[in-house]
């Protein structure tokens, strides 16, 4: 069993911090990439859904610093947000609050296989039921591959799409609030 969605945030947010410093330590699988990357996703972007300022808030509580211009430019690609550097041990990790609601976990290397079947093992145990609305490439990179998913959230409809790639960033995890 993997451990819910906030104890990979807890335990990636705070510096120097481990996981048998949050809680009981979970199986050695829990640091994979893909593992933080869900973990982050649902600590944040599904725990914080709309709250643009209460995620916010808590990423800055939890001392996670704002990526360089340059690198936030890049993540943020004309959009309007603040980007989050997240990265834990040798997991680098950033989530990028767009201030239209919408929220990205982005993991440099994760294992493209295993997130979309950790994102839906973990809504399962944290009792979020994801509705699968398909998957297919990326028409300008035929190596990334979309699967996307309905999901309801204190009442409202929001969607979840997840990237995946062979190469950096292998896992962007993207929820949209409607």
């Amino acid at each position: 069993m993997r451990y819910a969605f906030p104890l990979c945030l807890a335990a990636a947010l705070v510096p120097g911090a481990s996981l048998a410093q949050t809680a009981a330590p979970p199986p050695a699988e829990a640091t994979s990439g893909a593992d933080q990357v869900v973990g982050l996703f649902g600590a944040t972007c599904l725990h914080f859904a709309g709250d643009v300022a209460g995620m916010r808030r808590f990423l800055t509580e939890q001392g996670a610093p704002q990526m360089p211009a340059q690198a936030r430019d890049a993540f943020l690609a004309g959009r309007s947000g603040e980007v989050f550097d997240v990265s834990y041990r040798d997991t680098r990790l950033a989530l990028v609050s767009l201030d239209d609601g919408g929220c990205e976990a982005v993991a440099d290397k994760a294992d493209p296989a295993q997130v979309v079947s950790i994102l839906e093992e973990a809504a399962r145990e944290n009792h979020v039921p994801l509705q699968p609305l398909g998957g297919q490439p990326q028409k300008e990179r035929s190596d990334v591959t979309h699967q996307a998913f309905a999901v309801t959230l204190g009442g409202h409809m929001m969607h979840i799409l997840v990237s995946t790639a062979p190469s950096p960033p292998q896992a962007v995890l993207t929820l949209a609030t409607q």
